[in-house]
């Protein structure tokens, strides 16, 4: 089954619509890409699963995106990935992938994603509208993360970008 691409800014509703979207499913698996690097980080984490009903199977999984869907329960015919973002990073820095190998993998995870037997939702944020980056590793991680954002959302059914919590379907 084809999935939906979800976009937009830090904090503009793309976790909230996904949850609202799927909200009255029992049979969802909610794979979070997320890793606790500090106390910050680990409060979202946590702020973020008690959102999620207790009946959703949780898979974390940081770089392998087609495992984790591969290991969702099977009756779970709905999947959250949350979010492209943190697995790009997680990509670079604690996979160490170069850019190349980076779109190659969004490529055949986006592919494999769009021939699945499951719906999924798949989340990212928009980067691309705010400041230049000051640093040269931020320019480099918004641009991977800009092109990997392409891959998702030209291979997606629909996408949707999330401005303020109001959902605009862009495809």
């Amino acid at each position: 089954m084809p999935y939906i691409y979800v976009t937009g800014g830090a904090s503009s509703g793309k976790s909230s619509y996904a949850l609202k979207y799927l909200q009255n499913r029992k049979n969802v698996t909610f794979i979070a890409t997320g890793i606790a690097t500090d106390p910050e980080m680990l409060g979202r984490i946590n702020a973020h699963r008690e959102q999620r009903p207790d009946c959703w199977e949780t898979i974390e999984e940081p770089t392998n995106l087609i495992a984790a869907v591969k290991n969702a329960s099977p009756e779970n015919r709905g999947i959250i990935i949350d979010c492209l973002t943190f697995w790009t990073a997680n990509l670079i820095f604690h996979r160490k992938m170069k850019r190349d190998e980076i779109l190659e993998y969004a490529a055949s995870t986006a592919e494999f994603l769009r021939s699945a037997d499951r719906s999924a939702l798949v989340i990212t944020n928009e980067l691309g509208m705010g400041i230049v980056p000051a640093s040269q590793e931020s320019r480099r991680f918004r641009k991977i993360a800009g092109e990997v954002n392409q891959i998702f959302a030209e291979k997606s059914e629909a996408a949707y970008l999330i401005v303020s919590g109001i959902p605009l379907k862009l495809k």
